[in-house]
């Protein structure tokens, strides 16, 4: 059913309301006064009732063309249209004879004249059309109310994916270049093997980011799965001096996280903790409940990172126990990420710690990602 339709059902069951309670306060007064309706009273009733339809279902059309009109020209025609139909039904009723408004002022003098008895009934009518003049603007207003803020949940959906697709755009070209350009030195040193090796574990990896459609959730069980064909890759390029742990309860598996969230955390403890240097570094992927947030980590031993400028060429991480450590793309876009989907709920902490460096992302369990842009 199209959103015009149920405005219009509305509209309709209420007409037919008012009109049906009309009906009977056009009766009542006569049963009260004597007893008993008259016998013609039900078919001039009738006639009334359903020429008081029509003359609403014109009024409601009026009031929906000049919905999108400026307030005072909407006000003004939907008063004259108003008055119009009151005069209209009030003629009618006049030419019937005034039965039905003899029958409503049981016990007053109705002047015989059609036009006197037109202005009176005018009188007793307008009340009527204007009380459904303003139930259908108000329903109007109502509907495109509901309308407009629909839309701009549709279009901050829209933006919100365009925002999430620009970030992952971003991202996965610059996994992809190292990637290459590994797969390029190993070939120059004569280590073809290895080469092969990475560009098979390359194209398992492009294959489950090409089936992800950049906006949706994985379960984390998915998301370790994915970082172990990651890191197998990268596991030829630095051999032995990498070993990698993942901690996560069997419990958590199964809870839902942003898909490629953790990924640009394990690539910057490859690039600042294990690149430089050709001590073995241990990464370690955790993954645990804290209330009603879940923390997933991604820590090194490699050492603190060294001192760069905010904006300077490596950009990854700066010192100091800062949540503002970590300013790259790679961090900066799960920041935004996170951001987008969780509001202020969902964030990304960095800090040095002894022996590293240390990521944490921390976002809502089970939450639904809100459909609003961050400034």
């Amino acid at each position: 059913m199209t959103r015009a339709h149920s405005l219009g059902g509305q509209a309709a069951r209420l007409t037919l309301g008012v009109w049906l309670f009309t009906a009977i306060l056009f009766v009542m007064p006569s049963l009260i006064a004597t007893g008993h309706m008259p016998a013609f009273a039900a078919g001039y009733v009738a006639i009334d009732i359903v020429m008081g339809i029509g003359l609403s279902v014109l009024l409601y059309r009026v009031a929906a063309r000049l919905q999108e009109s400026r307030e005072f020209a909407r006000i003004a025609g939907v008063f004259a249209a108003v008055c119009a139909a009151a005069f209209v039904f009030s003629l009618f009723d006049s030419w019937l004879g005034g039965e039905v408004v003899r029958l409503f002022m049981k016990g007053h003098r109705v002047p015989e004249e059609v036009l006197h008895m037109t202005v009176s009934n005018f009188i007793s009518f307008s009340w009527l059309f204007g009380l459904l003049g303003t139930i259908y603007v108000i329903l109007q207003t109502n509907q495109a109310v509901r309308e407009r803020d629909l839309q701009l949940a549709e279009a901050r959906s829209l933006a919100q994916t365009a925002q999430l697709t620009a970030l992952r755009l971003q991202l996965n070209p610059h996994f992809l270049f190292n990637t290459l350009n590994a797969i390029s030195s190993l070939i120059v040193t004569g280590r073809n093997r290895d080469g092969e090796k990475m560009l098979s574990r390359l194209c398992d990896f492009l294959r489950t980011a090409l089936m992800s459609d950049g906006r949706g959730s994985v379960s984390i069980g998915e998301e370790l799965d994915m970082l172990q064909t990651y890191l197998e890759i990268e596991s030829i390029r630095f051999g032995d001096r990498l070993t990698v742990e993942f901690v996560c309860p069997d419990a958590l598996l199964d809870l839902p996280i942003p898909n490629f969230i953790l990924q640009p955390l394990v690539e910057n403890a490859l690039k600042h903790a294990v690149a430089p240097t050709s001590k073995p570094v241990i990464i370690r992927v955790a993954a645990r409940q804290e209330g009603s947030d879940l923390l997933l980590s991604v820590t090194d031993n490699g050492g603190p990172p060294r001192k760069t400028p905010a904006n300077g060429p490596s950009g990854e991480t700066g010192t100091g126990p800062s949540t503002s450590l970590g300013t790259g793309v790679g961090l900066a876009n799960t920041r935004r990420r996170l951001e987008v989907l969780y509001g202020a709920r969902g964030r990304l902490e960095t800090m040095v710690h002894d022996e590293g460096f240390l990521a944490i992302v921390r976002l809502p369990i089970n939450a639904t990602p809100k459909l609003e842009l961050v400034a």
